[in-house]
C-alpha cells in the first residue's frame, strides 16, 4: 500500500511506493514538506507523472531524478495558458529541458528495485494521460476516480479518447486491483465496475 499524501483545495493527491531503500513519487503537485517527511532515508528511484496539469506536476523539479511520462503531454509541461498555471496564478519553476524527462509508451515495463511498473496509455483527459499499474495497484490521475471519470473539456481532453481507454483498463486489469485515484477516495476495478454509472454507461456500449 502507497503513502497517501491528500491534496487539498486545488490540488491532487501524491503517492509514493517504497520497496526496501528506494521510492517513486507518483504526481508531485504539492505538499512539498509532506512529501519530503516521507522520502527521508529512501533514494527516489524516479517520478511517475500521469498527466501534465500543474496539480499533478508543480515539484517535479525539486528530486533530481528521471521522470517519466508520455510524450503526447511534453509540451503541456509549458503551455501555462492551459496546464493550470496560470488559471492558479502560479509560476512555473521549471522548464523541462533542465529535467530528466523520460518518455514511455503503452505496455513499457519501468524497473524498481525487484519490481516493475506498467504503463498504460489512457488518453482522454488529456493527450499524453497515463496509468501505471504496480502489482495490484493502480495509479489513474485524473482518468478514473471513485464514482467517475475524467472530464474531457479541457485542452486535449477527447470523450472518444476517454471511452476508449475506460474499456481498455476494465478489459486489462483485474477486478482485485486497487484505485488510487488523482482525487478523491481510494476505490477497485470491481466496486467501479458494480457501483459507477459512467463506466457502466461506457461498457454497456
Amino acid at each position: 500500500m502507497p503513502v497517501i499524501i491528500k491534496g487539498h483545495d486545488d490540488l491532487a493527491h501524491t503517492y509514493i511506493l517504497k520497496r526496501f531503500d528506494h521510492c517513486i513519487i507518483v504526481d508531485p503537485g504539492g505538499n512539498y514538506k509532506q512529501i519530503m517527511q516521507h522520502i527521508e532515508g529512501y533514494k527516489v528511484s524516479y517520478i511517475l507523472l500521469t498527466h501534465a496539469h500543474v496539480d499533478h506536476m508543480e515539484l517535479i523539479h525539486l528530486f533530481e531524478c528521471p521522470i517519466y511520462m508520455h510524450k503526447d503531454d511534453y509540451l503541456l509541461l509549458t503551455n501555462d495558458d492551459n496546464n493550470g498555471f496560470k488559471d492558479l496564478r502560479l509560476t512555473r519553476k521549471f522548464h523541462p529541458t533542465n529535467l530528466d524527462i523520460r518518455f514511455v509508451k503503452d505496455g513499457d515495463l519501468i524497473p524498481f528495485v525487484d519490481q516493475t511498473v506498467e504503463v498504460i496509455h489512457t488518453p482522454g483527459h488529456t493527450k499524453g494521460s497515463l496509468c501505471f499499474l504496480y502489482k495490484s495497484e493502480l495509479y489513474t490521475g485524473d482518468t478514473l476516480f471513485k464514482s467517475g471519470v475524467g472530464r474531457t473539456d479541457l485542452f486535449g481532453g477527447s470523450n472518444i479518447l476517454l471511452t476508449k481507454s475506460i474499456k481498455k483498463l476494465f478489459k486489462q486489469v483485474k477486478d482485485n486491483t486497487k484505485v488510487y485515484p488523482g482525487h478523491d477516495q481510494a476505490t477497485s476495478i470491481k466496486e467501479e465496475k458494480k457501483e459507477n454509472k459512467y463506466v457502466k454507461q461506457i461498457l454497456s456500449k
